[in-house]
């Protein structure tokens, strides 16, 4: 597992750079997933010890933020995974990751932020949100791979786009190749599988 491509996954996916091109952070409601895989990630890629702050704003209940000042690791997201400085929405772009196992990393990451586990009717489906068509299709190319199928839809009322894994054997196959670094969401998948 390479550290730098997982937390390069969750910047890009729940991560800012500032358009200072020096700093960064990450946002995310779950305390369990920040201090448990995010800090780690940040340290063992920066040798930086992090604390979370608690931000009051947003939905829900609040959410957990951790700030990082690094040039070298901004340089880095930047230059090596597209990561934009400052709104990227719409124009994140795919890493140019060659080896399966990095770019699984790196989708690991994303899943981890920005990717949810449910129920559909009474089997398990994973899901990604996103503006960025292109980094969908990234992903669904990944898993084809991985000979995992997924399908694309539209959300045209939130003008998203989402990345569903629903069949139960691509659910099971993704489990089985696939631990997402999050304890909740890794934890309902194998609920929902079990």
């Amino acid at each position: 597992m390479s550290d730098l491509d997982v937390l390069a996954g969750i910047i890009g996916s729940d991560g800012h750079i500032y358009k200072d091109k020096y700093s960064l952070c990450v946002v995310n409601k779950n305390k369990e997933f920040m201090e448990g895989i995010v800090i780690p990630l940040i340290y063992s890629t920066t040798n930086k010890k992090k604390e979370l702050k608690f931000v009051a704003s947003g939905y829900g209940n609040g959410k957990f933020k951790v700030h990082v000042t690094s040039v070298k690791l901004c340089k880095r997201l930047i230059e090596e995974y597209r990561i934009p400085a400052g709104a990227k929405s719409y124009s994140i772009n795919p890493p140019d990751l060659m080896e399966l196992g990095r770019k699984i990393d790196y989708f690991r990451g994303w899943v981890a932020g920005d990717g949810s586990v449910t129920r559909d009717r009474t089997r398990a489906k994973i899901e990604i949100w996103s503006k960025s068509l292109v980094m969908l299709e990234w992903f669904k190319d990944i898993l084809k791979e991985m000979k995992i199928k997924s399908r694309i839809f539209i959300e045209k009322k939130k003008k998203e786009y989402i990345l569903r894994i629903g069949r139960k054997e691509d659910v099971e196959k993704f489990h089985d190749y696939i631990e997402i670094p999050h304890p909740e969401k890794q934890n309902k998948l194998e609920i929902l599988l079990s």
